[in-house]
């Protein structure tokens, strides 16, 4: 044998040494880049075997595809491998500040978030960079020692038998895995089901509920029916109605991240963070806002209020803007635009964050002021302050060529957003917690000093209107709960919050609402109410016509005065969860079922099959 065959057959051992090694990596990168993904996120632990093993399969067909469209491992393996890594960075930070994992439809908002995202702080743990190092190894590793196939006849083979694998165990996975376990995300515990089941599984079951099914029994034939019921209805309630002082201005504020934290339970401060809207009575209706998200997602609210559709009936975790605000949709701003009144929408912050700038004309909205508009204002930390926002508010009020001249401003703050991390130049706490919580939660503190400001600054917009000779209705409410610790929350409740009762649990999403006007109204607290129900009570309380659909939330508010994700709550305070909600058993599912009914027609039914007569006004 000579020199020259040796080296061949020593070559030819190599490679195939090679090519088993690297094919042996490749094989093992599903398991490993499970492993190194739940692991990042924290959930490594409380995941079962078999639902491991699920995940491990998503995993595995996200590496066939990317096989089979690259043929070669060289490809394929940094290509989801990198992908996986970066995603569980992502869902390890979201997480963090806003206490939710990331869902599919949040592809869309990725936009809106890189707007916030410069005042949050970033820090990678140990853990991430050994994975990280690990991971920059087995990437060398397959670089060397790659799987591939060069001839078009056994890539077109490979790409084939990948694409039937693929396709086979998704029809397995939707087909039969999930119907025959029962497998389905806990609404109204999400974070509990990605824990338990993990981020890859959880996200692939999400997937199924992307397109919304018609409520049963859902036909024009029954929205029509449903009609003819509330025009008799409201027939009837205006031959008993009294006239009403109609407010010229009215004006709508949503303040970001505004509530009271005591909802979840009782803390010392070093001083009174509400002195004034706590003590708010004179010509005051208040109460307790359900709003449908905690720490984001704060166009949900917005959509709720002005809609009065509920995002429980939704998909589950779906941005509304992104899918269902149409040219022509009917809202609270399209009545207020039959009656009369010019509508201006104010926001200091990016006009296109939560694409409001189609949203918004979409609604009916006549101006759109943000950005730019507020340039030169006065920022706490990076955000234009809440004073700074009403100067503007006031100035468009006193710019009406006519002081009769009907106006509806809807106006969404920024100064209290997320990010109450380190110190900054123009804001100074004054603000904190006390007693055995001292020097213990720094985001809590933080948040506690800026939403007193607004406290002094919602002061200051009713001494204005006060004098104002202009009649007068200001609507303010807070969007959602702040992102501060988890640890805070769970101490003052005084158990961890994944053990608090399910109907418990909607304390973490109540935020206060007042309605003051410059005129005499009767002072009343009306308790706990869902979001999409109050610009119904706003129309109701102003004496304006409300459409059909604003007469049937106000009438159902009084029975149900809160439908959520995690449930509803009857008038007596009893708490139905879902599944019990849907059944026959419960009193109130016709009117759910009525409700439901409405929801799909107005917000997700094709285009041109809503029933404009119950949205609009007569």
């Amino acid at each position: 044998m000579t020199k020259e065959n040796i080296w061949k057959i020593l070559y030819c051992i190599v490679r195939t040494v090679m090519g088993i090694l690297g094919a042996v990596l490749f094989l093992l990168a599903p398991a490993a880049s499970y492993v190194a993904f739940e692991t990042i996120t924290g959930n490594v632990q409380n995941i079962s075997p078999w639902l491991a093993s699920l995940n491990i399969m998503w995993i595995t067909v996200m590496y066939l595809a990317a096989l089979g469209l690259c043929s070669s491992t060289r490809l394929a393996f940094p290509l989801v491998s990198f992908g996986l890594f970066f995603w569980s960075l992502a869902e390890y930070f979201v997480m963090s500040f806003r206490g939710t994992p990331i869902m599919v439809w949040d592809i869309l908002s990725v936009g809106t978030a890189m707007t916030v995202a410069g005042n949050y702080v970033f820090e990678a743990t140990d853990t991430m960079r050994q994975i990280w190092y690990g991971l920059l190894a087995a990437n060398v590793v397959v670089w060397l020692f790659p799987v591939r196939v060069k001839n078009w006849r056994q890539r077109l083979f490979l790409g084939a038998g990948c694409a039937v694998a693929v396709v086979s165990s998704v029809m397995q996975f939707y087909g039969h895995t999930v119907p025959d376990n029962g497998m389905q995300l806990n609404m109204w515990a999400m974070n509990d089901t990605y824990d338990r089941c993990g981020y890859l599984l959880s996200t692939a079951l999400s997937l199924k509920y992307i397109v919304k099914k018609p409520p049963m029994g859902y036909s024009q034939a029954e929205l029509g029916r449903l009609y003819e019921r509330l025009a008799e209805e409201m027939a009837g309630q205006e031959k008993e109605g009294q006239e009403s002082i109609q407010p010229v201005n009215l004006i709508c504020i949503m303040n970001e991240s505004f509530s009271e934290l005591k909802t979840s339970g009782d803390f010392p401060t070093s001083q009174e963070y509400l002195p004034f809207i706590s003590r708010l009575k004179k010509n005051t209706v208040r109460g307790s806002l359900c709003v449908p998200v905690f720490g984001s997602f704060t166009s949900n609210t917005e959509f709720e209020f002005l809609t009065g559709d509920s995002m429980a009936l939704l998909p589950p975790a779906v941005v509304a803007y992104q899918f269902y605000v149409n040219p022509g949709t009917s809202s609270l701003v399209s009545t207020l635009k039959d009656q009369g009144y010019h509508t201006v929408a104010m926001h200091p912050y990016p006009a296109e964050n939560w694409k409001r700038d189609e949203c918004y004309p979409n609604m009916g909205f006549d101006e759109f002021l943000a950005g730019d508009y507020y340039k030169g204002c006065e920022t706490f930390r990076n955000y234009v302050s809440d004073r700074a926002d009403y100067g503007k508010l006031i100035e468009v009020v006193e710019q009406k060529e006519d002081p009769e001249d009907r106006l509806f401003i809807f106006n969404v703050t920024m100064q209290n957003h997320g990010g109450y991390e380190g110190t900054h130049e123009n804001f100074e706490e004054e603000v904190w917690l006390t007693g055995e919580y001292k020097g213990r939660y720094p985001k809590t503190d933080q948040y506690l000093s800026l939403i007193k400001r607004s406290d002094e600054a919602f002061e200051g917009l009713l001494e204005y209107f006060e004098g104002c000779g202009e009649p007068t209705m200001i609507v303010m409410f807070g969007d959602h709960q702040p992102s501060v610790e988890d640890e805070f929350f769970d101490e003052i409740y005084g158990m961890s919050s994944a053990d608090v009762p399910v109907s418990q649990r909607i304390m973490w999403y109540e935020t206060p609402f007042v309605i003051w006007t410059n005129y005499e109204q009767p002072d009343q607290d009306m308790g706990r109410l869902s979001a999409f129900y109050l610009s119904s009570h706003v129309l109701s309380l102003a004496g304006l016509e409300m459409t059909p659909y604003n007469w049937f939330l106000l009438q159902m508010s009084g029975k149900l005065p809160v439908i959520h994700p995690i449930g509803c709550y009857g008038e007596d305070g009893t708490f139905y969860g879902w599944e019990e909600a849907e059944t026959v058993s419960c009193p109130y599912n016709s009117l759910l079922l009525d409700y439901e009914r409405l929801v799909y027609n107005h917000s997700m039914d094709g285009k041109g099959k809503e029933r404009r007569e119950l949205f609009t006004l007569p």
